[in-house]
């Protein structure tokens, strides 16, 4: 089962922002887009996944999306869902928390 967790930002992390942070640590990879960009996924250069993003939604109510998580930032505008693979080594993780760094964002656990 992945674990899923949110990127909370004030700005979208576009296809570019996040092909940009991964290339630092992941040069090898690929990126894929689904559903016209719904979906957006990196795998390695072996073709395993490393991390699935979601399309960012606006926060309406934050907090009730604050509720959702183990530890929320005080302000956030935007919630992108991503997802990172069972048994990840933590290259997902980290790819998560570099576009969060990319576009002034932070990662926090769902509930």
């Amino acid at each position: 089962m992945p674990t899923e967790i949110v990127l909370l930002s004030e700005v979208e992390p576009t296809s570019a922002v996040m092909v940009r942070a991964a290339a630092v640590d992941h040069p090898d990879g690929t990126f894929l887009e689904y559903r016209d960009g719904q979906i957006r996924q990196f795998v390695d250069a072996q073709g395993r996944a490393l991390l699935s993003i979601y399309r960012s939604r606006p926060v309406r109510e934050p907090a009730q999306a604050a509720d959702a998580l183990v530890r929320a930032p005080t302000a956030f505008g935007l919630w992108t869902d991503m997802a990172v693979p069972y048994g990840d080594t933590g290259a997902g993780r980290a790819l998560a928390e570099s576009i969060a760094a990319a576009v002034g964002g932070t990662i926090a656990d769902r509930v």
